[in-house]
């Protein structure tokens, strides 16, 4: 016999699911020229206002503060180094925008695994009822 639940449809959508492929998808890009995309990805798919944590919050502070140490350490660079060829300043740049998201990568990484999103796997809820909806 069948076990009837009751589930509204953002019940069945497990985020967690998505945010470990876009994790995963991640960590395979790792060291190519994609890497910043999917990371970029990882954080959209992430960045959201969950029950009891405000991760929009959360990441979009995280992120600003490592776009500004990074830019300071951009600004140095330049100051220090003026006669540095075109091709050298923008080798230069690129590797600092890919350490730049290893660094989201890492603080995503870390961040959903002590909210513990990681931990457990999906799970499947076979069919059910529609919860009403009422004011």
């Amino acid at each position: 016999m069948r076990e009837e639940t009751t589930a509204s449809f953002l019940d069945k959508t497990d985020w967690r699911l998505t945010i470990h492929r876009k994790l995963e998808s991640c960590l395979d890009a790792i060291g190519t020229t994609d890497f910043m995309n999917k990371v970029d990805t990882a954080v959209e798919a992430i960045r959201a206002e969950y029950p009891g944590w405000n991760a929009e919050k959360d990441i979009g502070e995280e992120i600003k503060q490592l776009r500004e140490r990074y830019k300071k350490y951009e600004n140095w660079w330049g100051e220090n180094n003026t006669t540095k060829r075109r091709t050298q300043k923008y080798l230069f740049k690129n590797d600092l925008m890919y350490k730049f998201h290893k660094d989201i990568y890492r603080y995503i990484k870390n961040l959903v695994a002590k909210k513990r999103m990681l931990l457990w796997g999906s799970k499947e809820i076979p069919g059910g009822k529609q919860i009403p909806y009422s004011e």
